[in-house]
């Protein structure tokens, strides 16, 4: 018999969608994945993202990331300052996960077709099947998603 006490503090559900919940996050963590040694200070990413966001909005996206252990925040001792973000270990371990979810879109909503799903995907394509992987030597963790569309 189960007798853990559930609680949305205790599940981890909970965490994982309470981490990548929020209208923009999802878009930091695809364009971060995406930029050139995956790094981008605030403005490059900010341009990068292709919706109006709010610096307040953004700004608040981000730290929610940070606290969650899926960017990294670096501040660097120069005049003006510079500020650089990146994903932690712990989020390129997400990155599958978001393109996945991508491709699903493309899938699941009928105003997409296949051609726009292959077009675009970020997965490996293999017959009829799309694969999304990280390894983190240093975690010591992989993630595989692999999708049959």
């Amino acid at each position: 018999m189960d007798n853990t006490i559930h609680s949305f503090e205790n599940c981890s559900l909970s965490f994982a969608f309470n981490a990548v919940n929020g209208k923009w996050k999802p878009y930091i963590i695809w364009y971060l994945a995406e930029a050139p040694g995956g790094i981008c200070r605030y403005g490059e990413l900010k341009r990068r993202v292709p919706y109006k966001i709010s610096h307040k909005i953004f700004t608040q996206q981000l730290q929610e990331l940070e606290k969650a252990n899926i960017i990294l925040r670096t501040e660097y001792d120069e005049k003006p300052l510079r500020v650089e973000y990146s994903l932690t270990e712990v989020g390129w371990l997400l990155v599958p996960a978001v393109f996945f979810m991508r491709d699903w879109g493309a899938i699941a909503n009928p105003k997409f077709t296949k051609e726009d799903l292959l077009s675009r995907s970020k997965g490996t394509l293999d017959g009829d099947k799309l694969t999304y992987s990280y390894k983190s030597p240093e975690l010591g963790k992989e993630v595989t998603i692999t999708f049959k569309y």
